[in-house]
């Protein structure tokens, strides 16, 4: 990019007959400077959360059972995701749904104690 912009620059500079001076020359260094960190800016805002993976290995089998092991964390941390949206679908219906209330503190007892134990 800001090597498309130099050579914009340069263009127009023999165009005009040589370097500007001054004050014009001051005027587009800064515009230029604003414009990529503008650009910069709008280039990482999409990875800031990102996850990282790093897999390290002196062999290729040792690069594939690391790429394996990080595929089967990624897989685990995708099904917790869906249990937990499924937990809350649940509870979203039974909220709706007109049972008897011990019923549904039962329920919520069940959902309690399978937390509990997801976290052992």
């Amino acid at each position: 990019m800001m090597q498309e912009f130099m050579k914009m620059l340069a263009k127009k500079q023999q165009e005009q007959g040589g370097p500007r001076k001054g004050h014009d020359m001051e005027a587009k260094a800064s515009m230029a400077k604003e414009l990529s960190d503008m650009l910069g800016e709008d280039l990482t805002e999409g990875i800031k959360d990102a996850k990282r993976v790093t897999v390290a290995s002196d062999s290729e089998e040792g690069l594939k059972k690391g790429l394996e092991k990080a595929e089967d964390i990624l897989e685990s941390k995708m099904e917790d995701d869906s249990e937990e949206s499924e937990d809350m679908k649940d509870s979203e219906d039974m909220e709706d749904s007109e049972e008897d209330p011990e019923e549904k503190i039962k329920e919520l007892e069940r959902q309690i104690e399978e937390l509990k134990a997801k976290r052992k």
